[in-house]
C-alpha cells in the first residue's frame, strides 16, 4: 500500500540525513571538548507516537532532555534526552572536569545538555538544507530534568493530531571508554516533510537523467 511506501521512503530518506547529521554533530562535539567523540547512530525508526509514549511512561529513569522547535521549509520538533547520569557524565566531559565530579543537576548540566541540543539542531539542519534545500531554523532549546514520560509529554503537547508517527532515532555517545545511551526525536510536520521528500525526489530523477 501507498502509505507503507511512502512511510519507509521517509525512514530511508530520514535515516541518510540524520547519519550525516551525527557525523557533522560528532565533530563538532569533538571540538567543543577538546576530545575525540563519537555520537554513533544505533537504529532509526518512525514509530507510532501512542506506543512510544507507553514505553516511555513505563521507563521511571529520570531524564535530561533539549526541547527545541525547527521552523522554515520543514516545522517540526526535535529532542535530545539522556538519563541524567549520562548528561552529569557529559558534563565532566563538557567542562573538562576528571569524570565522576558531577553529582547532581546545576545550572552546568543545563548548559551541557542545551549546548548539545544546539549542536544537533544545527548539524540537522545543515543536513536538511544540503539535502533537500530546506531552510531550518532551530528557537532556542528549554531544557527539562524529569522522568521520561512526563519530558515525552512535553515534546508531543500542542501537536497536531493527524501527526501520529515520530522519528525514534536511538545514539550512543563514545567518549574515552564511555558508552552512553541516549534518545534524539525528530517530529516533523508531515505536510511539510512530504513536501520537501517530493522535491528531493524530482531532484534526483532530474539528476539521474
Amino acid at each position: 500500500n501507498n502509505d507503507e511506501k511512502n512511510g519507509k521512503t521517509v525512514v530511508k530518506v530520514l535515516d541518510i540525513i540524520v547519519k550525516i547529521s551525527m557525523d557533522s554533530a560528532s565533530r563538532s562535539f569533538s571540538k567543543t571538548i577538546k576530545h575525540a567523540a563519537l555520537i554513533e547512530l544505533v537504529k532509526t525508526d518512525l514509530v507510532d507516537i501512542s506506543e512510544i509514549t507507553e514505553e516511555m511512561n513505563n521507563d521511571f529513569r529520570e531524564m535530561v532532555a533539549s526541547i527545541l522547535r525547527l521552523e522554515g521549509s520543514l516545522n517540526g520538533k526535535l529532542m535530545f534526552m539522556i538519563p541524567l547520569d549520562g548528561a552529569l557524565m557529559l558534563q565532566d566531559f563538557y567542562l573538562q572536569d576528571e569524570p565522576g565530579t558531577a553529582k547532581e543537576f546545576d545550572e552546568f548540566t543545563e548548559g551541557t545538555v542545551q549546548e548539545i541540543g544546539n549542536i544537533l539542531a544545527s548539524a540537522i539542519g545543515n543536513s536538511f538544507a544540503a539535502g533537500f534545500g530546506s531552510m531550518l531554523l532551530p528557537t532556542p532549546p528549554q531544557v527539562l530534568c524529569d522522568f521520561a514520560g512526563s519530558i515525552f509529554g512535553q515534546l508531543i503537547f500542542e501537536e497536531s493530531m493527524d501527526n501520529d508517527k515520530i522519528l525514534l532515532t536511538e545514539t550512543k555517545f563514545k567518549l574515552r571508554n564511555t558508552e552512553i545511551d541516549c534518545y534524539f526525536f525528530l517530529l516533523p510536520d508531515l505536510n511539510t516533510l512530504e513536501e520537501s521528500l517530493d522535491k528531493y525526489e524530482k531532484a534526483s530523477d532530474t539528476d539521474s537523467l
